[in-house]
């Protein structure tokens, strides 16, 4: 009994090695994808400048929120805190992006989808209400 245990274990394990090597080939295309696939610098060029801009609305924001006393719903905590990690993360996108945009070099898609990501939470957050206000 206990062989016959051992043996179903065994072929259970060797069971799970094919979608392990599914898994990591996978991983690997994944890998490469992300490591070898480049946008031309005009294009990552205009996506940093539409992240500057949207960062300024984003500083305005905040700036407002401690002007007038963080109004709610408009400065909630939930609001700030998204705003704030979306800037963080788009400027450190941004200064990676820096060097091939002014060498004219190819910029790396996961840099550039990153920024395009980044510029999409910010367009969803609510900056463009700090508008003057």
């Amino acid at each position: 009994m206990r062989k016959l245990l051992m043996i179903a274990a065994v072929g259970l394990s060797l069971g799970g090695c094919a979608q392990l090597q599914t898994a990591l080939s996978e991983a690997r295309s994944v890998y490469t994808y992300a490591t070898t696939k480049t946008v031309a610098s005009g294009q990552a060029a205009i996506v940093a400048n539409a992240y500057d801009t949207l960062k300024a609305t984003a500083v305005n924001y905040g700036n407002y929120c401690i002007t007038q006393r963080f109004p709610k719903p408009v400065c909630s905590a939930s609001n700030r805190r998204a705003v704030i990690k979306a800037v963080r993360a788009g400027d450190a996108a941004r200064a990676q992006i820096e060097a091939p945009i002014t060498t004219g070099q190819p910029v790396a898609a996961t840099l550039y989808n990153t920024l395009v990501a980044v510029i999409q939470q910010l367009q969803a957050a609510p900056i463009n209400v700090a508008k003057g206000q």
